[in-house]
């Protein structure tokens, strides 16, 4: 039985269904499944969370500050002995990665990348790390792209595209999906009596507290949005480094309201309760949460978006403004001025929610390591 091993250096709450489904796929294609992971570096998040299952090895990280920044040396080795095609993070800083593309050179094993193509978050795209991270994306067998974005961008490189697999990146929405559809309007109204909202627009900020969210800008805005629309309220989830300044916040004024990290099915309520998702700064999966919830989501034209930002389609499931705080402020209030556009905007949520499953990404995803292993 031919064996795959997926290398994650981390594995956050969000990525345990996927893997689980992969497992269950493979079984079914007659394919032997690891994964192998280790832990944040500390004080870090997303956190990586325990997986009880047989077919997981927990590993110890070990991060080293270098010259250009920070580097995990993963040790993974004697995990691998019978392992016929291995999967990577595309990251520079991942030192092992190196290590497995010298052996494929020499005919170890297959080896394949899961990505992005590009670091949309690097300060310096000309660092030696980016260059290098360039330089390797086409010494592989394999790529797993997270979307299309990510597609176009290997392609340009010149990889071949007959060995890319479009994935596009999701998560486990399902029990999310349930849990939106049994909250009730009594569910709704008992928030937003507790909260001491009445009548007026809800904003939503769902996501971490770290600086590419630009909580600073999401305070600004709301701010701003607060003296047109005098019964607006604001309700912040999350935690991070930065989430002192959701609890300052909400400490000052008695519209703001940081109920702190939420997870899968508790969320509901709060998008149910809410008009729309306020995410200025970079934007990943919550974009699939907006659909699933049917809540739209505004941000700004920013070049540091994870790759699904391609799931927004502008002005027809999410709206992306021009990067600055008064094309953003004049976008949502444009929204709750309008119920053409409300509607028209969630309407365009319910169509995409059945676009982005985790189910479909991991049947694309076994599916692409069964051609891959059968390249000769």
């Amino acid at each position: 039985m031919p064996k795959v091993t997926i290398i994650q250096r981390i594995v956050p709450h969000y990525r345990v269904s996927f893997f689980r489904l992969l497992q269950r796929y493979l079984t079914d294609h007659g394919i032997d499944f690891q994964l192998v992971y280790g832990q944040e570096y500390p004080g870090t998040v997303p956190e990586s969370v325990v997986i009880d299952a047989p077919w997981v090895v927990r590993i110890t990280n070990r991060y080293v500050q270098g010259p250009g920044g920070m580097f995990v040396w993963q040790p993974v080795w004697s995990h691998l002995k019978d392992s016929n095609l291995v999967i990577v993070e595309q990251a520079s800083a991942y030192l092992f990665n190196y290590i497995l593309q010298l052996g494929r050179r020499m005919g170890i094993r297959k080896v394949a990348f899961w990505g992005q193509g590009i670091n949309v978050r690097a300060k310096n795209p000309r660092s030696i790390p980016e260059q290098l991270k360039s330089l390797l994306l086409n010494h592989v067998d394999w790529w797993f792209a997270y979307t299309t974005h990510t597609f176009n961008i290997v392609k340009a490189n010149g990889f071949p595209t007959d060995r890319i697999t479009v994935v596009q990146n999701a998560i486990d929405n399902d029990q999310f999906r349930g849990a939106i559809e049994s909250v009730t309007a009594n569910d709704v109204h008992e928030l937003k009596t507790l909260l001491g909202i009445d009548s007026g627009p809800v904003g939503l900020y769902c996501g971490a507290f770290i600086p590419p969210k630009r909580i600073d800008f999401l305070l600004e805005a709301v701010s701003l949005l607060k003296q047109r629309f005098p019964g607006l309220h604001v309700i912040l989830i999350g935690s991070g480094p930065e989430e002192e300044k959701g609890h300052r916040a909400a400490s000052r004024y008695p519209w703001i309201h940081y109920v702190g990290a939420k997870f899968d099915a508790e969320r509901a309520v709060y998008f149910k309760a809410s008009d729309v998702l306020l995410q200025p700064g970079t934007v990943g999966l919550v974009s699939v949460d907006s659909f699933v919830a049917g809540v739209p989501l505004y941000t700004t034209n920013l070049e540091s978006h994870g790759p699904e930002i391609t799931f927004i389609q502008n002005k027809v499931n999410g709206w992306i403004t021009e990067n600055n705080l008064m094309a953003y402020v004049d976008s949502v209030s444009e929204y709750f001025q309008s119920r053409e556009r409300q509607e028209a905007l969630k309407n365009g949520c319910q169509a995409s929610a059945v676009l982005y499953t985790l189910d479909s990404m991991a049947n694309r995803f076994s599916e692409g390591i069964v051609r891959c292993l059968s390249r000769t």
